[in-house]
């Protein structure tokens, strides 16, 4: 319950990497890599977060080869961000449904 709690939380106060602005690009943002930084060394062991870091840097990458436009990145991340979203809401549910009193 507490891993579904803690991406609950994560997922609920943590934006997009590119949704607050929709033409911030946030791969030149040092506070928010800090704040990835601090959340994957946090929680080694929960694969959302770690997977959504990797995301991150990998369309970083790929923004500055000039091999991903900025704007499908930003897509498919925040696409990609709902999902994880979903499923921890999915298992947030589960979970109290089958713990009622």
């Amino acid at each position: 319950m507490k891993k579904i709690i803690l991406i609950f939380l994560f997922i609920i106060l943590s934006a997009p990497i590119f949704a607050q602005d929709q033409e911030k690009n946030y791969c030149h943002d040092k506070e928010s890599w800090k704040e990835w930084d601090e959340l994957v060394q946090k929680y080694p062991h929960d694969m959302d977060i770690q997977m959504l870091h990797a995301v991150r840097i990998g369309f970083c990458k790929k923004i500055e080869a000039g091999t991903i436009t900025f704007e499908t990145a930003r897509d498919v991340f925040n696409h990609l961000h709902e999902s994880v979203y979903k499923k921890a809401k999915n298992e947030q549910t589960q979970w109290l449904k089958n713990n009622q009193l």
